[in-house]
């Protein structure tokens, strides 16, 4: 233990280890559902909810106040869910449970990425961590890039569970970088969450405004060893998922890196926004996925 862990530190880890203790003794999928139930009764009203409210006006603003917040009381049931699941993750996950399926798996063995280092990119929509255990059990173990909580023992927690497939996690930064190459180096898998904003990223467009975008899974796809699928998470029922692995992007490797990047993440926002669109109410609004510049103009024009 180091001398980074305060004792607040082991009172969240105590109460966090305890919860996923109790959420454990009932079954799935009324956890799922009581975790629905209490993301969209209380979420709604708490005061984080007014930045949703402020991406979805940046975002789509041809919605109606009806409309936007039929979408946060959406956004929150999934939340709840996403939290609630989380001591179920190893059951939902396994292949004889059938809360999962999968579409166009076999493309990850196509003659023409065989051989190649896989980089599979999602977006924190449905259940985000079901993707990379998912990929494991079903033959791709991966390293994942995380954002890891403030509470090193709550990471510690939570790692456990991500890692319980054979996955490894990597924090974002300096580390995740150096274990990115060192996976792509052995022909192996990286997970990427590409869907937040990124200071020290590349601006690209999402949802028509320049927007700061993780460059890695462009970069690391610009690699001739190395191919990107987007995998998308479609949420079907409490603790149900339906992923699919869509076509590999075929990023420039024969171009500026700077144009790389750019290219490659303009196209990846394309798809991941055409995700959001399609259920808007399973992604997570809550992040400060824009510039204050946009913000700023939109409270000026309101």
């Amino acid at each position: 233990m180091t001398s980074d862990v305060s004792f607040r530190h082991k009172v969240e880890a105590i109460g966090f280890r305890f919860l996923l203790c109790l959420v454990g003794l009932f079954p799935v999928k009324a956890c799922s559902n009581f975790g629905g139930f209490l993301g969209r009764t209380i979420g709604p009203r708490l005061g984080i909810s007014r930045k949703a409210d402020l991406n979805l006006r940046l975002a789509m603003p041809e919605l109606s106040e009806k409309g936007r917040k039929q979408i946060i009381h959406d956004m929150w049931d999934n939340l709840g869910r996403v939290i609630f699941e989380y001591p179920h993750l190893q059951e939902i996950v396994r292949t004889d449970r059938g809360y999962i399926t999968v579409e166009g798996i076999e493309r990850f063995e196509a003659p023409e990425v065989k051989d190649k280092a896989l980089i599979f990119v999602g977006a924190h929509i449905g259940n985000w961590e079901v993707l990379p255990m998912t990929a494991a059990l079903r033959g791709y173990p991966q390293t994942i890039i995380v954002r890891q909580p403030n509470n090193p023992l709550v990471a510690n927690a939570i790692d456990n569970i991500r890692t319980s497939t054979g996955n490894i996690s990597a924090a974002k930064g300096v580390e995740g970088a150096r274990a990115s190459l060192k996976a792509i180096k052995n022909k192996s898998a990286v997970g990427i969450l590409a869907d937040q904003k990124m200071n020290d990223g590349i601006e690209a467009p999402f949802f028509g405004i320049p927007s700061m975008t993780p460059a890695a899974p462009a970069l690391l796809g610009s690699k001739p060893n190395a191919v990107v699928f987007p995998i998308q998470c479609i949420r079907t029922g409490p603790a149900s998922f339906h992923l699919v692995c869509h076509s590999a992007i075929d990023f420039p490797n024969n171009v500026p890196r700077d144009q790389a990047g750019l290219e490659g993440m303009t196209e990846l926002n394309s798809i991941i926004e055409g995700w959001i669109r399609e259920k808007p109410g399973d992604w997570l609004w809550l992040h400060r996925r824009w510039p204050k510049e946009a913000y700023r103009n939109l409270k000026e024009n309101s």
